[in-house]
């Protein structure tokens, strides 16, 4: 340090260096374990406890570039349409694969109200992103009764008051005669071990094991429910932004079979970590253990399977509406016509799951997957695109992006269990 302070050509702090050599020691670990200066720290707790400023994400660092783990619910983020698993490579047309992790992290911040020009890769797929920051608020629980006295708890986070406000969700539902429950965790980057450890406690009976946790120097600890559980038929939700605390809820459910998993296979962080203060002002969030579910299934990597494998839709195929063809041709297409109506009819109904070719002429696959849509919204006018047909097949299609399936399957299995 002495020797840079009297020979390096730029400026840098002595405490620029410290904070540096402080990063390099947790960089030699795992990646979930990082040094936070006093600024860091401030903005990690307030993330634990319920407010940033930003566009709404968390994320982690994968082989030095950003590697998004969710979105947060109703953030920027989540609205513009970053995925879980989406790794950024440019903000404000800057190449930030090509510095720090830290400084690409510092780059996407700003104040409220602020564009940030976000450039992504999902998949082989580069896509971009015009972003305004804004203070977002982050709610841990939201509940709803829906149909047939099913009630619905979503779990955004596992934050420091969630088990409280998850009691008080199922003690109202209970109150207006639920009979059957179901539990979203999608997209829910986890958070502290004991709160989601308290929320097990309702579904599983005495005895039975909520998680496996395998700390350093060969110790362990197997945690298990006190209580008797509540018993009611039970789905939950979840996808591959579901991760750490998430996976354990949803683990423990599979695996004491007190429940039916829907949607896709979760993210796979089954570590802990432990926040230590070092001085007054800056902290070290370090990887203490490794937690296994019930029966000790091993989560980190691999994740949680669903029961039920169920996919949401893509981005991709939401953005395939946009070259749907326009259906305004006034003659009524049939049997062997070729038309730019055909064509977007085909369009609307691939989307829709038939089976058809799209190459604009009503043939026999065409005209099997129209009957087959005319007779589900009983229509009238048959193996023909008559205009009736024309404005239900746009309907539809705005009608399936308003529906959630992974949450419709989940009410009607409950439904089934009435």
């Amino acid at each position: 340090i002495n020797l840079i302070e009297s020979y390096h050509h730029y400026d840098i702090t002595r405490e620029e260096l410290i904070d540096g050599a402080y990063k390099g020691i947790l960089d030699q670990l795992d990646k979930y374990s990082v040094y936070f200066t006093e600024e860091e720290y401030e903005e990690f707790y307030s993330n634990l406890n319920g407010t940033l400023i930003g566009i709404g994400i968390y994320i982690e660092e994968d082989n030095g570039r950003i590697k998004i783990i969710t979105p947060i619910e109703g953030s920027p983020a989540e609205k513009a349409g970053l995925k879980s698993g989406d790794i950024i490579t440019h903000v404000d047309e800057i190449d930030v694969t090509s510095i720090t992790y830290q400084k690409g992290i510092d780059m996407i911040k700003g104040e409220a109200g602020t564009t940030v020009k976000i450039t992504l890769n999902r998949s082989g797929v580069v896509l971009h992103f015009d972003i305004v920051r804004e203070l977002i608020n982050i709610p841990d629980v939201s509940y709803e009764m829906l149909e047939d006295n099913i009630g619905y708890i979503k779990i955004v986070r596992f934050g420091s008051r969630v088990s409280d406000e998850f009691e008080k969700a199922l003690l109202d539902l209970d109150s207006k005669q639920m009979e059957s429950l179901v539990i979203d965790l999608r997209n829910n980057p986890g958070g502290y071990l004991d709160e989601v450890t308290q929320i097990a406690e309702w579904f599983l009976d005495e005895g039975e094991d909520i998680v496996y946790i395998d700390y350093n120097r060969n110790l362990a600890k197997n945690v298990e429910a006190q209580l008797p559980s509540l018993n009611y038929p039970l789905t939950v939700l979840i996808n591959n932004g579901s991760a750490s605390a998430s996976e354990i809820l949803a683990g423990a459910i599979k695996y004491n079979e007190k429940g039916t998993l829907i949607g896709e296979t979760t993210y796979g962080k089954g570590t802990v970590q432990s926040l230590y203060k070092l001085t007054e002002d800056d902290a070290m969030k370090l990887t203490t253990a490794e937690y296994f579910s019930a029966e000790k299934t091993k989560v980190n990597g691999l994740g949680v399977e669903p029961d039920i494998i169920l996919k949401e839709m893509s981005t991709e195929a939401i953005e395939s509406i946009k070259t749907f063809a326009p259906m305004t041709e006034e003659s009524i297409s049939h049997y062997g016509i070729t038309s730019l109506n055909v064509y977007g009819a085909q369009q609307r109904l691939k989307f829709l799951g038939y089976d058809v070719d799209l190459n604009a002429n009503y043939d026999q696959k065409t005209s099997l997957a129209l009957n087959a849509f005319q007779e589900k919204y009983d229509l009238n006018d048959k193996y023909a695109l008559y205009p009736e047909t024309v404005k239900m097949l746009t309907e539809a299609v705005e009608i399936y992006l308003d529906e959630d399936p992974q949450l419709n399957k989940a009410i009607e299995l409950l439904k089934e269990a009435m």
